[in-house]
């Protein structure tokens, strides 16, 4: 009976040891939205990736790597079921029915960000209607204004949508006269113009040729999880109602708050409520 024990023992302890080691699981989160998300010489840094970690550091039975790549990319990689997860898509079921959700993790402000001598001449009247006629910037691939009078004057032609690649692109050509209007995130917005002014791109000049326009709305981050390729990620459930509850504990301790706080800037811009 006792070696019947010892052989029981003998072949149930790789199990036990299996079952104890941490899931190795990698996500993806994008390259080139800073202060969200961005890569550092390989290294997945930002916001995002700040909330993220310290949501995966509560969760032993996971060891998460995170890959940051082109967004573009990651979005194929789940559409193909090559990745697990990538951050922060903004909930989309109806174009992207192959992912799934995580809770919210971060909401953002949508802000309308104007040349200040078109917001000079701009007529009294609310968004959109008085910008009929102007060029609007807005990046690939990211937002979508739901605004019904917007999406009926886009429709009609009376206003004229351009998109480019990411914040420095877009707001270059707004500095430059190519775009009268850009509509993006407002504290990855003042982020970039941050960096720009630094590296000079604006040739020694202020800020005072851009005003922050009426604030739109707001959209929520979040991990989207593939939908594709299930058996590849046997463990995918039980990860998301994981990390789900715990970034509902973090939200209500206050601690993305906190993490957020470090990414806030003074705002250096003139604003449409200033008299401008």
């Amino acid at each position: 009976m006792r070696r019947l024990l010892v052989v029981l023992l003998a072949c149930t302890w790789p199990v036990i040891s299996w079952a104890s080691s941490p899931i190795e699981v990698t996500i993806l989160g994008d390259a080139g939205y800073p202060p969200y998300s961005y890569d550092v010489g390989g290294e997945a840094k930002g916001l995002y990736s700040d909330i993220l970690r310290a949501a995966f550091a509560r969760m032993p039975e996971y060891r998460v790597h995170i890959r940051p790549v082109p967004w573009a990319r990651g979005l194929a990689e789940l559409a193909k079921g090559r990745a697990l997860a990538l951050y922060p898509p903004y909930f989309r079921p109806g174009e992207r029915p192959w992912m799934d959700y995580s809770r919210p993790i971060l909401r953002e402000k949508l802000v309308v960000f104007v040349r200040a001598e078109v917001a000079r001449v701009l007529p009294e009247e609310r968004f959109p209607q008085a910008y009929r006629g102007l060029r609007i910037g807005q990046n690939s691939g990211f937002i979508k204004i739901r605004d019904p009078d917007y999406q009926s004057m886009l429709a009609k032609g009376e206003l004229r949508q351009i998109y480019s690649k990411d914040n420095r692109t877009s707001l270059a050509m707004l500095y430059r006269g190519r775009l009268d209007a850009y509509i993006n995130d407002r504290r990855s917005v003042l982020w970039e113009l941050n960096r720009m002014q630094r590296d000079g791109v604006f040739g020694g000049k202020g800020l005072d040729w851009v005003v922050e326009g009426p604030w739109l709305s707001g959209e929520e981050g979040h991990l989207g999880y593939t939908r594709v390729n299930a058996a590849a990620y046997p463990y995918k459930d039980d990860f998301k109602q994981r990390l789900d509850a715990i970034l509902a504990d973090m939200e209500r301790e206050g601690s993305i708050v906190r993490l957020a706080r470090r990414y806030d800037l003074m705002n250096p811009l003139v604003s449409q409520a200033d008299g401008i």
